[in-house]
């Protein structure tokens, strides 16, 4: 048999794919979901019976992992779109299952590392089962509001390293909430760009210019979901394989910025390089290697290679009042006065020295007695 070699200057068609929404507390992101072509929902959160009458689709009650892990193909047969709801709570429930399991578990009870990495293999295995199934698969997910230094960012309520793989194998991924129009109503709409305030992918070209679509009244708009799917994949059929994998690239590099600018502290830092490692291969490595440094950089923290982690900066700890009339006999000793340090320093009196480097401080200052006493 030959094979079915598709050149680069051809769109590859993809008959399923990846949509991802998370959404504010009680805006109706489990009703969305039923909207999909033909769904059946994973009922993870347990909340499918607070959609009333706008449950159009079957439902599995999800208790424990084990209720859905062997799921086979014809089990799916009368469905086209599985609904995960909510994705954390799907990524929880195979943690749980494994801490069943001694071997799992560090003394304190929590998974060892190694488990971790299991779970999220488990995880990505799974999902590319229901696609090989010919599925779409929908992730529900509750969104999160987090402070960027001034600035309030929503994104998917998951941690750093699931948040971040999620969005690598999302096509489409949109922000739901609920805004006043002008005419002073509220509204739902989905954002599927991606802007400081929020994350998003819009690999489907969707709400064209503003990537905003707005959610009608879904009792009388039953196949919403399923229409705005049908959208978005008639969108990446119409590229070729080289025109997907470049703005997938972009889209990547986009969100990583994003990323790495709402980093505010070590931990932060350290899951972005785990994620970095499964990016070697990434057209954009070096830059996104390059902006989690600057990143770095700015948080001021470094990076220990024997631990393998990056490391806080330590907390400032002026010097006290002793410290500072020892300093000032230091350096009038040698000649010189505290408003020429300081000035030397670029720092308004001595007490703005911390005491983890008042030894490089000395030294400084004698490097600088030395430096005026030759002139």
């Amino acid at each position: 048999m030959s094979l079915n070699i598709i050149p680069a200057d051809q769109a590859l068609n993809v008959n399923a794919i990846i949509t991802y929404i998370y959404a504010d507390p009680g805006i109706g992101k489990t009703s969305l979901g039923f909207t999909a072509d033909k769904a059946i929902s994973f009922d993870f959160d347990r909340g499918a019976h607070r959609t009333g009458e706008l449950r159009r689709g079957a439902v599995i009650p999800v208790q424990q992992w084990s209720d859905i892990e062997n799921i086979k193909e014809q089990d799916l047969m009368p469905y086209n779109t599985v609904v995960i709801d909510t994705v954390g709570a799907m990524l929880e429930s195979i943690k749980t299952h494994l801490l069943k399991t001694a071997n799992n578990r560090q003394q304190d009870g929590a998974l060892k590392l190694k488990a971790q990495g299991l779970a999220n293999m488990k995880f990505k295995q799974y999902i590319n089962t229901l696609l090989s199934f010919g599925k779409d698969v929908v992730f529900i997910a509750h969104a999160s509001e987090d402070h960027s230094g001034e600035k309030i960012v929503y994104r998917p309520e998951l941690g750093g390293k699931n948040r971040n793989e999620l969005y690598r194998i999302a096509d489409i991924m949109g922000y739901l909430t609920t805004v006043t129009t002008s005419e002073g109503k509220n509204a739902r709409v989905i954002n599927f760009t991606p802007s400081p305030t929020h994350h998003a992918k819009n690999s489907g070209a969707l709400g064209g210019e503003t990537g905003e679509v707005w959610l009608p009244d879904l009792a009388t708009n039953p196949t919403f979901l399923a229409d705005l799917i049908k959208q978005a994949k008639d969108h990446i059929n119409t590229l070729t394989p080289a025109q997907v994998a470049s703005n997938k690239a972009l889209e990547d590099f986009d969100n990583w910025k994003q990323s790495c600018e709402e980093a505010m502290h070590a931990g932060d830092l350290n899951q972005l390089t785990e994620t970095l490692k499964l990016d070697r291969e990434h057209v954009y490595y070096q830059n996104m290697r390059q902006v989690m440094l600057a990143r770095a950089k700015t948080l001021g923290c470094s990076f220990d290679v024997p631990r393998d982690t990056w490391i806080s900066p330590k907390e400032f700890m002026a010097i006290t009042d002793a410290q500072r009339d020892e300093l000032q006999a230091f350096i009038n000793e040698r000649g010189l006065d505290a408003k020429t340090v300081c000035e030397h320093f670029g720092i308004d009196a001595l007490t703005a020295i911390d005491q983890n480097v008042l030894g490089n401080a000395k030294a400084e200052i004698e490097k600088l007695a030395q430096e005026v006493n030759a002139a």
